[in-house]
């Protein structure tokens, strides 16, 4: 039967010293969900952020300090959407291997401030060969001792919560061909950190992959047919899931940093309903619902609720599949009408 996240938390903490997998805790629920894809079979990953809590403002409780002290592989998106956490893994977690999804290679980045392109080659890197070695550990001994040199001293100034513009859209993990990459990286890591189970990290890595690329197809099969429906969102997260879906860029209430929309792009926002180019508001926790009566005042507006960070959702290896599901219904709905 598998472990609640809390459960597999407290069966980290209580784990011997010397365990014979790795220690492994990833930090939001769609990770968390990849990670536990990679493990199947061998272990369970704990998750850092509690199920139901925002991942972009938190504080740590002791038990997941505690854990973070004790763990030998951290997985996280990086500080561009858990700014919080960087701190917290130069202070408490000195000698784990830690994973930052963002800085790794393999997979197609968005920018803040730029319009996506749709038609790219979901296959495209960064302009590098996709090693598997950008988790800020290279050349690290496997003999399981874990005296790695981890300064954390990342290549970007990500800046506050969601980056500025320039940085690299955090919000990633919505396409599936990015999971995808992140899936290969993953089992590379665990592979090196446990040799004796790296042909079935590989193995599961490679089966999830297959069924991120059913995945994509699935959505673009969805919704690419509404690519000429307009929406907006309350902010601008959904551009990775855009891509994926072959859907145009829609609106935002506000920008990727969550900053308070401006009066100007309320107005544009509001004269697009009314003129009937936007018909659908898409509403996350972050949303106020009261925006759909202040955009839709007059009009024929219909929102659609998602969950994009996963935290309504049981934490595991189906959470990522299921609210990528989810997302593609209520996207569907909404701009179908």
């Amino acid at each position: 039967m598998r472990l609640s996240a809390s459960a597999a938390l407290a069966a980290l903490l209580a784990a011997p010293a010397l365990a014979e997998t790795p220690r492994v805790l990833a930090d939001t629920a769609p990770v968390h969900s990849l990670v536990s894809l990679v493990m199947e079979g061998v272990g369970e990953p704990g998750l850092i952020v509690p199920p139901g809590t925002s991942p972009h403002d938190m504080a740590l409780r002791p038990s997941e300090a505690r854990a973070l002290g004790q763990a030998d592989v951290i997985v996280w998106t990086g500080p561009a959407m858990l700014p919080w956490m960087e701190g917290a893994l130069s202070s408490l977690a000195p000698d784990a291997r830690v994973v930052e999804l963002l800085a790794t290679e393999g997979w197609e980045p968005l920018i803040l401030g730029e319009h996506a392109h749709h038609g790219h080659d979901h296959g495209a890197e960064h302009g590098h060969d996709h090693d598997h070695d950008h988790d800020h550990n290279h050349g690290h001994d496997h003999d399981h001792d874990h005296d790695h040199a981890h300064d954390h001293d990342h290549a970007h100034d990500h800046g506050h919560a969601h980056g500025r513009p320039g940085d690299v859209d955090p919000h990633a993990w919505l396409d599936p061909a990015v999971a995808s990459a992140w899936l290969g990286t993953i089992a590379e890591v665990l592979a090196e950190e446990d040799p004796a189970h790296a042909e079935t990290y590989r193995a599961n890595a490679a089966a999830a992959q297959e069924r991120m690329a059913a995945l994509g197809e699935d959505l673009r099969e969805r919704l690419g047919p509404l690519s000429g429906t307009g929406f907006a969102a309350g902010h601008d997260a959904y551009r990775y899931f855009e891509r994926a879906a072959g859907l145009a860029t829609g609106g935002a209430l506000a920008d990727a940093s969550g900053a308070a929309p401006s009066p100007r792009t309320v107005d544009e926002l509001r004269q697009g309903v009314r003129s009937g180019d936007i018909v659908c508001l898409i509403l996350d926790a972050e949303t106020d619902p009261a925006w759909a009566a202040t955009l839709g005042e007059g009009a024929d507006l219909r929102t659609a609720q998602v969950d994009p960070d996963g935290v309504s959702l049981e934490p595991g290896p189906a959470l990522y599949e299921t609210m990528m599901e989810q997302m593609a219904a209520a996207f569907e709905e909404c701009l179908g009408g």
